[in-house]
């Protein structure tokens, strides 16, 4: 269905679609926004929440269980003042539509397949939980206790890096949201952290496996030469016997 958002003015195929109360709401596939389609006479019941992502435009609308995500946010993002183009990976905004100039990707290429978006069949109820903690997040003006809350429930929901795309994406819409490019920081610091340590305790284990493996196989020639020296005395004790009158 050709649609076009009230909220950032896209014209494109509609992400999602339900009816309220006689009312036909869409969702956009670049912003994720619902807009009535087919105003009723009454007065409009506002639409439900959808379990398309906060960003939709990457197409991952129907990876994460149907679960309530949240009010979005107020404002509608400024995009007639920012570039046209925006990354279904990283979230980055240019002005050149075949690759993105950030992580480079081949826009093309991501019509056929988007690896990044593929979630593990247990870990949607977790990417569920948290984009709904992040849609109601950014919905409101929040401080950075709310983000240090957030970042507590990915960490628990081990779905840190969909709390950074979420974040990616948002500040691409909403580049002046000075709170959460903090916590997007903070967030990305201690993913580092965290995979520097793991990369530490995998070396440690590799090297411990490789300084067993040196002490076994020294042990083994150990063993081998004092057999054979074993034998050469056997041997030597036996051609003197020989040479006894």
């Amino acid at each position: 269905m050709q649609i076009r958002c009230e909220h950032c003015g896209h014209e494109g195929e509609a992400a999602d679609a339900r009816s309220v109360e006689g009312a036909v709401w869409v969702v956009c596939g670049r912003c994720g926004e619902a807009s009535p389609l087919l105003r009723p006479t009454k007065p409009e019941a506002p639409p439900q929440p959808v379990a398309s992502t906060r960003y939709a435009a990457t197409g991952a609308h129907g990876a994460v269980e149907r679960v309530a995500v949240g009010p979005p946010p107020k404002a509608a993002p400024p995009t007639a003042d920012l570039p046209p183009h925006k990354c279904p990976k990283c979230g980055h905004r240019q002005d050149d539509a075949v690759a993105c100039h950030k992580c480079g990707l081949v826009f093309a290429n991501a019509q056929k397949r988007r690896p990044w978006e593929e979630i593990p069949a247990n870990r949607k109820v977790a990417y569920g939980r948290v984009e709904s903690a992040f849609r109601r997040l950014v919905a409101e003006e929040s401080d950075a206790s709310a983000h240090a809350e957030f970042e507590a429930l990915a960490i628990k929901e081990q779905a840190v890096d969909h709390a950074i795309r979420l974040y990616r994406h948002h500040l691409a819409d909403y580049p002046g949201d000075e709170t959460s490019a903090a916590a997007l920081s903070g967030l990305v610091q201690r993913a580092q952290m965290v995979a520097q340590s793991l990369a530490r305790e995998q070396i440690k284990t590799t090297v411990g496996a490789a300084s067993r493996s040196v002490k076994w196989g020294l042990a083994a020639v150990v063993v081998v030469l004092l057999a054979v020296a074993a034998a050469w005395l056997v041997r030597l004790m036996k051609a003197q016997q020989h040479l006894l009158p």
